[in-house]
């Protein structure tokens, strides 16, 4: 037993493709298509140059648009694939920290699944940059013992990806999408300490990119 719980793994970009090419299949044998958007640290992961692995996969809520076959395939997939999370490495809790203000214009196709294939039957969407960055700092986790590290990074990149320059223009855009959460000045504190608005030209980041 401890054997076997020692191979169970996070899921880094690879093993996320694999599983959306599975859940894609399992789609195009019921004649379906899924549209699914993700969100957090997966978003990134298959979509940036700068986040490696996550613990689970965030996404929407489905609710009734869910077939009846989908959690089957699910767990399948989890106990295919060595996921960590077992069936739950499909989360969809994250409703409740999204913008009610963010619309269609703000998430970017990423790509249909599966990859290869005459017939796909998933369709995954991600926040657009702007969106993601907000989506961060409304959650800045980044005095979070052991998310902390990961978070600071990946904000530090979004920053980049977004091209801000100050605090003020990031609290802009955490504004755009939560206007109660850029009242709060811890944000600004969080910024001002734990962040660098100097622009950096080498191992610039990128997201979204798409590399299927």
């Amino acid at each position: 037993m401890a054997e076997h719980a020692a191979e169970l793994k996070d899921i880094d970009r690879k093993a996320l493709l694999d599983a959306f090419d599975r859940l894609g299949a399992a789609a195009a044998e019921h004649d379906t298509m899924i549209d699914i958007t993700v969100y957090g640290g997966s978003a990134l992961m298959f979509a940036s140059n700068f986040r490696f692995a996550t613990g689970d996969v965030d996404i929407a809520p489905l609710g009734e648009a869910k077939p009846t076959w989908f959690d089957r395939a699910v767990a399948q997939i989890a106990a295919d694939l060595g996921f960590k999370e077992k069936e739950n490495w499909l989360n969809d809790a994250v409703e409740f920290h999204l913008s009610r203000l963010a619309t269609k214009d703000d998430h970017w196709e990423y790509g249909t699944f599966p990859r290869a294939g005459e017939q796909a039957g998933l369709r995954v969407y991600v926040p657009t940059a702007e969106y993601m960055l907000a989506l961060k700092l409304k959650a800045m986790r980044v005095l979070d013992p052991s998310k902390g590290p990961q978070e600071r990074n990946d904000i530090q990149k979004l920053l980049q990806v977004n091209d801000v320059r100050d605090i003020e223009s990031a609290m802009g855009i955490l504004g755009k999408y939560f206007p109660t959460s850029a009242k709060h000045d811890d944000k600004r504190f969080l910024l001002r300490e734990m962040f660098s608005f100097e622009r950096k030209d080498d191992d610039a980041p990128v997201y979204p990119a798409r590399s299927l």
